[in-house]
């Protein structure tokens, strides 16, 4: 999933100039609504610093997968990939300078179990 999410975007001159604001991805709900996934562009209005986090809402022996592709602050592509195993009442988050600033971040939340993914949804945002 994660390769051909990066095919499209880096394949397609999907990057954005410096010039172009910030913008979160809400949260954004796999397909059957079991988890969901948000995506802070300036966490807190702090440039620099993104933050995502991952809910596994339903105890339906699935996970929650968040992908996050965009560039690095040094201009290489970047992939946060942050799970979600269980509806345990907490989320899972990431957070830190992981995207360069101005440039497009593709969000991709699945349900996952072993090896499989299903139920995917698609978001882009700006760090």
């Amino acid at each position: 999933m994660a390769a051909a999410v990066a095919a499209l975007t880096f394949g397609t001159g999907g990057q954005a100039s410096a010039a172009v604001p910030p913008h979160n991805v809400g949260w954004l709900y796999t397909a059957s609504g079991s988890g969901a996934a948000f995506f802070d562009a300036d966490l807190d209005g702090w440039p620099s610093f993104e933050k995502v986090t991952v809910c596994d809402n339903t105890s339906d022996g699935r996970g929650v997968v968040v992908t996050l592709v965009g560039t690095a602050p040094n201009g290489d592509n970047m992939f946060v990939i942050t799970r979600d195993p269980s509806n345990n009442g907490s989320c899972t988050a990431d957070s830190g300078n992981l995207f360069a600033d101005g440039y497009y971040v593709y969000v991709t939340v699945c349900e996952y179990w072993g090896d499989n993914e299903a139920n995917c949804r698609y978001g882009t945002g700006v760090a």
